[in-house]
């Protein structure tokens, strides 16, 4: 399973593909404060990656690969 959901953390893997975000809209409306892993995914779809940034997420892992890059916005 690409996202493994554990009390207010959520771990992406691999690919996260367009049913994954409906997944995490259902989980992160549920959830205050959610925390997200991304240090393990390899391609994630922008619907995925849209939901994130609507919902503010805080990011606690960026991916090592080329997204990254993308996601640098947000190191710290």
């Amino acid at each position: 399973m690409p996202i493994e959901f554990k009390n207010n953390k959520a771990k992406l893997t691999g690919l996260i593909n367009i049913e994954d975000a409906e997944s995490l809209f259902n989980w992160l409306i549920k959830k205050k404060k959610p925390k997200v892993d991304l240090s393990e995914v390899n391609h994630i779809h922008t619907a995925a990656l849209q939901i994130l940034l609507i919902f503010r997420s805080t990011i606690v892992n960026f991916p090592e690969n080329d997204l990254k890059i993308f996601f640098g916005w947000r190191d710290k």
